[in-house]
């Protein structure tokens, strides 16, 4: 009986982490965010209209190999829909979406970063502290960019600045192309 409560929670947790995983969009140079992406329910009392949830994750395997530490690892970008948002009124604002679309692509920038450094990198037996330490120092510069971009552009508002910023993300991204999610 313990053996059977056992598996199911074992499958319960599972099949649970399977479909939080499944919700999420990863990042394509063939597909752009929809306003149907966006599925969180809005907060009206939040000063903006739309919140873009995206991010990156990384996982790695070690071994040493002649007394070489060789490391495997795996970079996604990320968009969770569910929790994403837009107000109703801005379902229909073209340039809105593409600020959310510029989040998005701007952590795909970042994840192009990351693994740009990490095929660069010599690593050591403490291989799991040189990765997170890495992974820190790349989000914390995401972050800050992302602040910047809200800020220079007024949340999309400022039309020019948008534009600009668009121009900028897509050079940085064309730079780092052999390192796009795939």
């Amino acid at each position: 009986m313990v053996v059977i409560r056992i598996l199911f929670w074992v499958l319960f947790f599972c099949l649970n982490f399977s479909f939080v995983q499944s919700q999420e969009m990863l990042w394509s140079i063939d597909s752009k965010l929809t306003w149907a992406d966006f599925n969180a329910e809005p907060d009206v009392d939040h000063p903006y209209a739309a919140i873009t949830y995206s991010g990156m994750s990384y996982s790695f395997s070690a071994e040493v190999i002649n007394n070489q530490v060789k490391v495997n690892y795996t970079v996604n970008c990320f968009f969770i829909p569910n929790k994403s948002w837009v107000k109703s009124e801005y379902k229909s604002d073209v340039e809105l979406l593409k600020h959310e679309q510029l989040h998005f692509d701007i952590s795909e920038l970042y994840a192009r970063k990351f693994r740009e450094q990490l095929s660069k990198m010599s690593f050591t037996e403490n291989v799991k502290v040189e990765i997170s330490d890495l992974y820190e120092k790349i989000t914390k510069e995401k972050i800050e960019l992302q602040n910047e971009y809200d800020i220079e552009t007024d949340h999309s508002v400022n039309v020019l600045k948008q534009k600009n910023w668009e121009q900028k993300i897509l050079i940085e991204l064309q730079k780092r192309a052999v390192y796009a999610s795939k």
